[in-house]
């Protein structure tokens, strides 16, 4: 019976169409979380996946318990000595827009919704591509060396 009764819900989800189109992910910026969280969890066996917007749910938990959260001004750099600079993107790829608005936000000493209108129309920094390194031999190819070149000195004593 419960069957008929989930392949009905089913079908009237279809119907509707309330199924996701676009799912969540980290740099979609459609909340205002600093650090935005997603998780995601899909079981084919039971035919259903869950999206938690993780840190949308701890921005609440935060407000329930203030006296356990701590935000601080500064990135803690290497676990030991505290920068209170806002650095400059320096990663290989381009920035994401969401991380983009913060950091502008941070900057400018603004709100994340000021900061979204002040910047649309402005393109996130680039990334700057590690410069390609020169790869030597693979280490398979260097055992196998070895092993080639072993088993000739195995041979040439067995020879003598």
């Amino acid at each position: 019976m419960t069957s008929v009764i989930d392949r009905d819900a089913v079908a009237v989800v279809e119907a509707l169409g309330v199924l996701p189109e676009v799912f969540w992910n980290h740099e979609d910026d459609a909340c205002d979380c600093t650090f935005q969280r997603i998780g995601m969890w899909k079981n084919p066996y039971i035919g259903e996946t869950l999206e938690v917007r993780m840190c949308c749910i701890w921005a609440e938990l935060y407000k329930l318990f203030p006296q356990h959260v701590r935000v601080t001004p500064g990135y803690l750099v290497e676990d030991e000595t505290w920068d209170t600079s806002i650095r400059e993107w320096d990663g290989e790829a381009d920035m994401p827009r969401s991380i983009f608005y913060r950091q502008m936000a941070r900057k400018d000493g603004i709100s994340l919704a000021e900061a979204r209108q002040r910047y649309a129309h402005l393109e996130p920094p680039k990334g700057t591509p590690r410069p390609e390194v020169e790869s030597g031999p693979s280490l398979v190819t260097l055992l196998y060396a070895q092993v080639v070149n072993l088993k000739r000195r195995l041979e040439a004593l067995e020879a003598k």
